[in-house]
């Protein structure tokens, strides 16, 4: 159950870091944003890495990790941009393919071990999240940047699971945002603005926070099966459209609460299984 918490506690710091995005987006251009979130979180994780000593155990391992940080860094990019430009919940919850597209990627590559029930809560939570947007709405910009980004993600995540076999979440953490500090620090020159003390505050929130949300969601797809997390990835949708509704005005329909509570039920039903599994293996390896 250790790893469904962490993921749980990622999907929460995500969902506070897509409000801290969007509220500082009023001063700062999202791209520069996800510049001082790099830059400070190398400086969060130097002295980490300082007492891990060896930073990277397999040299094989150094082409997955910048192909890593491109996916990542890619993805930070899109979905900094896609918070500014429509409303929270609507961006969360297109992102909601992610685990749709992981949840494949671990059947396909990993060749993980699946079951009908979770094959279904992993449909239906995917079916709830697309009615819960809608199909009215509009395809804009901030749309398809959220999906795309939902695309590169998966991605990501399924680089995380191959490089973890022989790497530290301390590794894989820190070679994403020490490659992305050049990558986004260039276009930033274009928009840059530079902030003022109460502004800088918040850019440092904003890298705490997306450092406790990666390294929750990093160790969580180390350590267990990615078919076994996915469903509880739909948890974001119920923080993101509580913090849209009491910090941006975001109304939330009967709709969304319906499906939301979907989710949840959904997300339980996973649990209760795994923990199950989980007991069932505990007694057959004690006999």
């Amino acid at each position: 159950m250790y790893p469904i918490f962490l993921l749980i506690l990622s999907c929460f710091f995500f969902s506070v870091l897509a409000a801290l995005i969007k509220f500082t987006s009023q001063f700062i251009h999202p791209i520069e944003q996800a510049f001082f979130r790099n830059i400070l979180s190398v400086l969060i994780l130097i002295p980490f890495v300082i007492q891990a000593k060896k930073i990277i155990n397999k040299r094989s391992s150094i082409k997955l990790l910048v192909l890593r940080g491109i996916f990542g860094g890619t993805t930070m990019i899109l979905l900094f941009w896609s918070y500014s430009l429509i409303p929270l919940s609507q961006a969360m919850a297109v992102s909601f393919s992610t685990p749709l597209f992981i949840y494949l990627g671990a059947i396909l590559f990993f060749k993980e071990k699946t079951s009908k029930l979770n094959n279904f809560i992993i449909l239906l939570g995917f079916v709830l999240t697309i009615i819960i947007i809608r199909p009215d709405l509009e395809i804009r910009l901030g749309v398809i940047l959220a999906l795309i980004a939902a695309i590169t993600h998966a991605m990501a995540g399924l680089l995380v699971k191959e490089i973890s076999r022989n790497e530290s979440v301390i590794t894989l953490m820190f070679s994403m945002v020490l490659l992305m500090t050049p990558i986004t620090g260039l276009p930033s020159i274009n928009i840059w603005s530079t902030p003022n003390i109460q502004e800088f505050y918040l850019l440092i929130l904003i890298a705490v926070v997306a450092t406790l949300g990666n390294f929750c969601w990093t160790k969580a797809l180390s350590i267990t099966k990615l078919t076994n997390l996915m469903s509880f990835d739909f948890s974001k949708l119920l923080f993101t459209t509580t913090l849209g509704f009491i910090f941006f005005e975001e109304k939330i329909d009967l709709l969304t609460i319906i499906c939301g509570s979907g989710l949840i039920i959904c997300s339980n039903i996973t649990a209760l299984r795994i923990r199950k599994d989980e007991k069932n293996k505990t007694v057959l390896s004690n006999n």
